[in-house]
């Protein structure tokens, strides 16, 4: 062959080469115009998936009002594992299609199959009635490829595999106790009136709060504390209640369980009082004359002022303590399931939980307080928990128990014995409330330390 002709042939394949490569070229940017156009459509496109990573099976908790995570990605043909974590019914449904869970109780779990749902970007949401105005909306991405492993709120989208959950359980645990900005339930230092009266003066405001490290949401409080400070006074003693409100919306005050006090205290709005408007300051003596177990809370606007922390302990007198209890302390442990603060002890989540410190032998006196929306079993390792009254009635017959169960607004005042040297887990029985799903600890936990 000669070189003339090789040269020519070289000239002809290099052609070639060319022309397909604009051709490719050319078919990218078709397929990349369609894209686009599918996407100004606003309806589902292939082209719009995420990732071939994506997992089959996504876990997504519902609280009040959330929906997390906020961008969901699961593989084609994959699950959504819908957790309920709040106190009240939610659902999820895909908008614009037939795929809908039921209405999920508090606690429950129900898998969304989404089998046959095109791939592509849609929005999710909670359709009882003003869960979607409140915030309970997600983005809902389904890749062109099948899914593998799960994935967790907050996990980003891997598989969670048992040597990552058991990591995530460790991280938790070793940062008990974690600090945390602010401190609710403070004793409550009354100013003393010229006539003897005690004055409580509250301030009833929005404020940042940190339930737990790093989360830090919109909270209502009392003084800047969360739950409320706590209030300690005699049989006998007058009261006066100062309540100014900083919030945007009406509230009141209610003495909850504050036995035999005067009709014009009971803050209910309309009925015993006008409502605390905005920038309004109200007030009211009585005389607390009989030994209560009581707490106080927001009565008014009470379906979110109170799970957002618009709450605190009220204590008249002492209750009667049983011979032979060497009871070196008192202690309020304030229950809370909704809200922006959610599963709480004292309006903290674990890690940043309180422990308590005990030595063999002694006591502690510890009045549970549910201000949440559902019931929690309090449960204490191997230390017996003396129950000496409920709703602040002391009882002519108390009873050790294991778990005890604290219904909305209910008081059990326990004697907590510290018997054996160790570190004790307390908690809600309800594993939803103190484990997520990715392993990690948190809510309703918390511990007491016994030693010799």
């Amino acid at each position: 062959m000669s070189s003339e002709s090789t040269s020519k042939d070289r000239v002809a394949f290099l052609a070639a080469i060319g022309f397909i490569a604009i051709v490719a070229l050319l078919m990218a940017i078709l397929a990349f115009g369609r894209a686009l156009a599918g996407d100004a459509s606003g309806s589902p496109s292939p082209t719009t998936a995420a990732a071939p990573s994506a997992p089959a099976v996504v876990t997504v908790h519902l609280g009040e009002f959330s929906v997390s995570p906020e961008a969901i990605t699961v593989g084609r043909d994959g699950t959504l594992s819908v957790m309920n974590m709040g106190s009240i019914e939610h659902d999820v449904v895909v908008e614009g299609t037939d795929f809908a869970t039921p209405l999920i109780a508090p606690g429950g779990t129900v898998d969304l199959d989404l089998t046959g749902l095109a791939p592509g970007t849609y929005r999710i949401l909670c359709t009882v009635a003003g869960h979607e105005a409140a915030g309970m909306t997600a983005t809902l991405i389904v890749t062109e490829q099948p899914g593998a492993g799960a994935a967790d709120p907050g996990e980003g989208h891997g598989t969670i595999d048992w040597e990552t959950m058991a990591a995530n359980m460790k991280a938790s645990i070793e940062a008990f106790p974690a600090a945390t900005e602010g401190t609710g339930g403070l004793l409550f230092e009354p100013t003393i009136l010229p006539d003897g009266t005690k004055e409580f003066v509250f301030v009833v405001e929005e404020i940042d709060w940190e339930v737990e490290p790093g989360r830090v949401v919109k909270g209502m409080a009392y003084n800047g504390q969360i739950p409320g400070p706590t209030i300690k006074v005699d049989v006998g003693d007058r009261v006066r209640i100062v309540v100014e409100n900083r919030l945007e919306e009406i509230t009141s005050w209610h003495p909850h369980g504050v036995r035999r006090h005067s009709f014009e205290a009971d803050g209910v709005g309309y009925i015993s009082q006008p409502p605390i408007a905005p920038g309004e300051t109200w007030s009211v003596e009585f005389v607390a004359e009989e030994q209560s177990v009581g707490m106080y809370h927001g009565h008014d606007m009470g379906i979110h002022q109170v799970p957002n922390g618009l709450a605190g302990a009220f204590i008249v007198g002492d209750l009667p303590i049983p011979e032979g209890w060497n009871v070196v302390g008192e202690e309020v442990m304030f229950l809370n399931d909704a809200g922006n603060i959610g599963f709480s002890l004292n309006g903290k989540s674990f890690p940043a939980t309180t422990p308590y410190s005990l030595q063999v032998g002694e006591s502690l006196l510890v009045h549970y307080m549910n201000e949440g929306l559902m019931a929690h079993p309090m449960h204490l390792h191997n230390n017996r928990q003396l129950v000496i009254a409920k709703d602040g009635f002391p009882l002519e017959s108390p009873y050790f128990a294991d778990v005890i169960n604290v219904a909305p607004g209910e008081r059990y005042s326990v004697l907590v014995l510290a018997e054996m040297p160790g570190v004790w887990v307390w908690h809600c029985h309800i594993f939803t409330h103190v484990e997520r799903s990715d392993g990690t600890m948190f809510g309703m936990l918390t511990a007491l330390i016994v030693e010799e």
